[in-house]
């Protein structure tokens, strides 16, 4: 899918966004930025799970002005792409999702912002909404409180996500949600076939990294525990987080 959106892209734009992303940042980390975003502002309501159809993309001036040609082809892209990945997880935009490019001062060159709402709701709707999204806090840290008698005190920094192979990825608590797999639009994507393209995610929830299975084929441990759907586990720096046969290492350093 997100090989599909890159074609895209270049489509759009005649095959020109390449060159005028070398080395910087690309439209892929764009479109993990605002998936990312999407999951996380997800609520569960009567419905089932629903996310929102508004999305901001707050990118660093110069990022913005390398591209400003091709905004509109961006987020047209971005919103099918968007329909599409919540498609394929079961999950229900509330509307047609609307993306909007904008600079900001405050985010770093090379770096991605996504805010997420839900805007242009009938008032009734609304308010279900409003239910919802307290409903799925109260879940979620429902879920902290069962973790955390297992759990050691976590910092707010950032720990690391490490294998044998080489990965180095950032556990950095201002992303709120890191989702792990086979497939290419994960945040952390392992090329490993007993993985499950979208196999677990790790979730900052107040103060903790939780970690879900998603129904993965192969199951996913930590510790060596089984992380079953109803119990979410914590993970500790030097604890090991094992998809499959993978294993990925927690560290308090890159190295």
């Amino acid at each position: 899918m997100l090989a599909r959106f890159e074609q895209l892209m270049e489509q759009a734009v005649e095959g020109s966004l390449r060159r005028v992303f070398p080395t910087t940042l690309q439209p892929v980390q764009v479109a993990k930025a605002a998936a990312r975003a999407l999951e996380e502002a997800q609520v569960i309501g009567l419905a089932g799970a629903e996310v929102p159809n508004a999305y901001r993309v707050r990118l660093a001036p110069p990022d913005l002005a390398r591209f400003a040609e091709y905004t509109s082809a961006m987020s047209r892209e971005l919103s099918r792409y968007l329909v599409e990945y919540a498609r394929e997880r079961g999950l229900r935009p509330v509307a047609e999702p609307s993306v909007e490019l904008a600079a900001d001062e405050g985010v770093w060159v090379g770096s991605v912002r996504v805010d997420a709402r839900f805007v242009d709701i009938a008032p009734e709707r609304q308010a279900a909404l409003e239910q919802a999204l307290e409903g799925t806090r109260r879940l979620r840290l429902a879920d902290l409180a069962k973790a955390r008698p297992a759990a050691r005190p976590q910092t707010t920094s950032v720990v690391w996500l490490t294998d044998r192979l080489g990965l180095r990825y950032p556990l950095d608590p201002s992303l709120g949600l890191v989702r792990i797999g086979r497939a290419t639009d994960n945040d952390v994507a392992i090329d490993n076939q007993r993985v499950s393209r979208y196999h677990a995610q790790a979730r900052w929830i107040e103060s903790d990294w939780l970690v879900y299975d998603l129904d993965s084929t192969n199951g996913t441990f930590v510790d060596g525990q089984r992380v079953i759907p109803s119990r979410p586990r914590p993970l500790r720096v030097g604890g090991v987080l094992r998809l499959g046969d993978h294993d990925l290492r927690v560290t308090e350093r890159e190295a």
